[in-house]
């Protein structure tokens, strides 16, 4: 009988053991935070408590990712990124320059290994009410001086406004692509002259003066 009392008090010093620490903990973090208000005769005496709410956790806002426009028209045109894209096979992708109210130059390049599957029609501001009936102003052709790209195209003095280009793809299979596009503002016309393929298999020089694109003699 004594050995059985003598296990039982065993179990409660162990069972008290364990239960009244985490009795402990628990109080310690539910209860609020306190705070003394002194009386000015010492700082380990307290005229008063009060309770301290605690303050409520900050929940920050889950960033939310800005869609890429879809690219479908003009309306919806994307920025030039610099960056590689794919374009699906027969696809065509709108896509626009910042807005400008002053003249400038606008250098266009396009960079694929399908050098023979991209097009890049240049649409001017004046145009935009009137794309769908309006031949570009500009096509990306191939230059031999810049072989590294599969386009080129220039505008040394290119009008105030938002510029509009139209990337196609010809090709029956998805082609990988980077547009780039170095923009600066300029106060002097000049003349550009580049090498473009037309339709009918004939390669001509032109030269460009501002937004006029005429057959040197």
């Amino acid at each position: 009988m004594f050995a059985n009392m003598k296990n039982l008090k065993t179990k409660l010093v162990i069972l008290l053991s364990i239960v009244l620490p985490v009795l402990a903990l628990l109080a310690a973090s539910t209860a609020p935070a306190v705070a003394c208000e002194g009386t000015g005769e010492s700082d380990m005496t307290c005229s008063e408590w009060r309770r301290q709410p605690r303050p409520a956790p900050t929940l920050l806002p889950t960033p939310v990712a800005t869609p890429t426009p879809r690219g479908d028209s003009p309306t919806t045109a994307r920025d030039i990124t610099d960056g590689w894209q794919g374009i699906e096979p027969g696809a065509s992708i709108w896509f626009k320059t910042n807005y400008s109210d002053g003249y400038r130059v606008i250098d266009l390049s396009v960079d694929s290994l399908a050098k023979d599957a991209l097009g890049l029609s240049i649409f001017s501001p004046d145009q935009m009410d009137t794309w769908w009936n309006s031949k570009p102003v500009g096509r990306g052709t191939y230059n031999k001086g810049q072989p590294e790209h599969a386009l080129t195209w220039v505008a040394t003095y290119a009008k105030a406004g938002v510029w509009y280009l139209l990337l196609q793809n010809y090709a029956t299979s998805p082609v990988s692509y980077r547009l780039n596009g170095n923009i600066s503002a300029t106060d002097t016309k000049k003349c550009v002259g580049y090498w473009e393929t037309l339709p009918n298999g004939e390669y001509v020089y032109w030269v460009d003066c501002g937004h006029y694109t005429v057959i040197p003699p």
